[in-house]
């Protein structure tokens, strides 16, 4: 009789009749496939993990951009700065930093993204005299929110730079400190940031800069200049924006500082009407003048008896009548006596001065009658001669630049010829005569004359 055979089918109706030794062989069949089985399965995994990571390989060869918001910059420099472009920032040695992750998160392959305002641990602290790419994005996202505005980004966090946190920091109810640390840095870089304004309850030297141009407008008195945004200056600020064509909510917005500064701010109703009735009355007074002139009579002529002699007196040589000094010469001499002075965002001098209120100053010296505007209301200035390229500049005009990062004038400066300026440099921190370099020349916008 013929065997049977261990198949599957007769191993499992006939179990219990098997012996121990088939039973064993049987056991350690199934072990060995089972493990067998296993070690391809976990292959398979392991080939489809292995293949998987490999796919961004060429990612990993990139490396994640060193700052947000990237600028250009350079460092602090000493000394008048004859041919630097801008440098430095602040005196600190000047109105002058963020910190990226090392690495990105997952979901930022660039890098570029901010952290949210969540990621506050994310941030280190930046402080006055720190220097690096960290301070240079804090300055960027600075001047980008209108907290911040020097000729161009440094790497250098000086006292221009701390003011500006300082005032991010007024603006968002934060501990004014001037420090940029975790929790300023998370608020600045997030969508929560607001950009700059003034209202009620503000203090400082900006709200002073305010008040002044106001009372420039005839909004506000000279005695009303305290520095305290108050109800007085909300008022004046709201009778400005009726004035002027805007919303009257009082608040110094981005669009009410800009016609605020500009040439085209309407003077106060009150100032007007002053204006015109001190007008009426010097042209009556010098109609008045011209009627009560007399015509002099003719001098008696002696005549000379005949034989008489008389002898000629020496004529005396005419005392040589002093040059009169123009007012180009006055401008640029008001410019050069000030070299050296320190720079100060919203100061117009005598001591202090920022670029734009340098150079209303060095025209008030001249003799020219302007309102104290910023940059970009200068280089706008219609009753002006508009020079547009750099080679028709001519000594006393007014050099209007922008910075590398933006489209607007941010900068402007006094052309005293030989291809040199004086300006109130942010950047140095201080009125500084240097050469028009390449950087300034290739961020020129335009040029104003004063002069006709």
């Amino acid at each position: 009789m013929e065997k049977n055979r261990l198949t599957i089918p007769y191993i499992i109706r006939n179990w219990k009749s098997l012996k121990v030794k088939q039973k064993r062989t049987v056991l350690t069949v199934l072990l060995i496939g089972a493990a067998l089985l296993l070690f391809i399965i976990a292959l398979i995994i392991g080939i489809i993990s292995c293949s998987g990571k490999a796919e961004p390989a060429e990612a990993s060869n990139v490396e994640p951009l060193p700052a947000l918001l990237r600028a250009p910059d350079s460092i602090a420099v000493t000394g008048e700065g004859t041919n630097a472009d801008p440098g430095g920032e602040d005196t600190d040695p000047d109105l002058s930093g963020l910190v990226l992750l090392e690495e990105p998160d997952d979901d930022d392959e660039t890098g570029e993204q901010p952290a949210q305002s969540g990621d506050a641990a994310a941030y280190a602290t930046l402080k006055k005299h720190d220097k690096g790419e960290d301070v240079t994005s804090l300055q960027s996202r600075l001047m980008e929110l209108g907290y911040l505005e020097i000729e161009e980004t440094t790497d250098y966090f000086g006292s221009s730079t701390e003011y500006a946190v300082e005032l991010f920091q007024r603006q968002h109810d934060l501990k004014q400190d001037g420090v940029a640390g975790a929790e300023t840095l998370s608020l600045l870089y997030s969508d929560s940031a607001q950009r700059y304004m003034l209202k009620e309850g503000a203090e400082g030297r900006d709200v002073k800069m305010l008040q002044e141009q106001l009372v420039d407008l005839g909004y506000l008195s000279e005695n009303e200049v305290d520095r305290v945004y108050g109800s007085v200056t909300v008022e004046a600020v709201k009778a400005f924006q009726k004035r002027n064509g805007l919303s009257a909510d009082g608040l110094a917005g981005e669009k009410t500082l800009e016609k605020l500064y500009s040439d085209e701010a309407k003077i106060s109703k009150t100032l007007e009407s002053k204006l015109k009735v001190e007008e009426k009355e010097t042209s009556s007074s010098s109609s008045s003048s011209s009627s009560s002139k007399t015509t002099p009579k003719p001098s008696s002529k002696t005549t000379q008896k005949p034989g008489s002699k008389t002898t000629p007196k020496p004529t005396a040589k005419p005392t040589p009548t002093p040059k009169k000094e123009t007012r180009i010469e006055k401008f640029i001499k008001a410019a050069n006596s000030k070299i050296g002075c320190e720079y100060v965002l919203g100061d117009r001098g005598p001591k202090t001065f920022d670029c734009s209120g340098f150079v209303y100053y060095c025209l008030r010296q001249a003799g020219v009658n302007v309102n104290r505007l910023n940059a970009s209301g200068y280089s706008k200035k219609s009753s002006w001669k508009n020079i547009s390229s750099f080679s028709d500049v001519q000594k006393g005009d007014i050099l209007f630049f922008r910075s590398d990062s933006s489209s607007s004038v941010s900068h402007c400066g006094i052309y005293i010829g030989g291809n040199t300026m004086i300006d109130a440099s942010s950047s140095n921190g201080k009125v500084v005569k240097r050469a028009v370099s390449s950087y300034w020349k290739r961020n020129f916008v335009n040029a104003r004359r004063p002069w006709g």
